[in-house]
């Protein structure tokens, strides 16, 4: 029997180590600080646009950095039926890089990153994109994100003027901003999600 335990013992505590092998991030002073006087602060900002480099920086560092507000990020796509300029990779493999570039930017910004990783599709009209997304999932899918996080404020990046120079896919991001704005506070839409613990528990 002490033959088998003591491999068996040496297996978990390697596996153990495994999950937690990642370096943790080191806090600076600074970063003390900052954490410090934001346990003063109440308020969150969700800032929601269509794919990566859509949001605004500054903004997101100005609200938590400055103002000391929870602030989050949520890109609708990861960027995957974007362009590259720089490289061979296409696809899921251009989406991975995007994703990286997301999570350094909020590592320098101090925001927090969300995803829902709706395929990045260009199309003539909102219509034609809704229909491609499945309209109806990936709102319960955002509106889930909206309740778990639970901000005071909604950000919606300004679609109209882009919307004209061909990105059809941001204006269809507005509308649905708009719509699970409302989704969200209405306990008849999707009310499964209601009844998990982690909606009430998250703030």
């Amino acid at each position: 029997m002490k033959k088998f335990v003591l491999p068996f013992l040496i297996y978990i505590i390697s596996f153990s180590g495994s999950i937690y092998s990642q370096t943790p991030p080191s806090w600076t002073s600074a970063d003390m600080y900052l954490a410090i006087r934001k346990l003063n602060v109440l308020g969150s900002v969700l800032y929601l646009a269509a794919h990566p480099d859509d949001e605004n920086t500054r903004l997101i560092a100005y609200l938590s950095k400055d103002r000391m507000l929870r602030t989050g990020y949520l890109s609708i796509t990861r960027g995957d039926g974007g362009q590259n300029l720089i490289g061979d990779e296409q696809g899921i493999e251009l989406g991975l890089i995007r994703t990286q570039e997301l999570l350094s930017a909020r590592r320098i910004d101090g925001g927090e990153q969300f995803y829902k990783s709706i395929r990045f599709w260009l199309f003539q009209n909102s219509e034609e994109t809704f229909d491609k997304w499945n309209k109806e999932k990936y709102w319960s899918d955002v509106v889930w994100i909206i309740r778990m996080f639970q901000p005071d404020v909604i950000v919606r990046q300004d679609s109209l003027l882009l919307a004209k120079v061909g990105m059809v896919i941001i204006r269809p991001s507005a509308i649905l901003a708009n719509e699970v704005f409302e989704a969200a506070a209405n306990p008849n839409r999707f009310p499964e999600q209601l009844s998990n613990p982690f909606i009430h528990a998250s703030k």
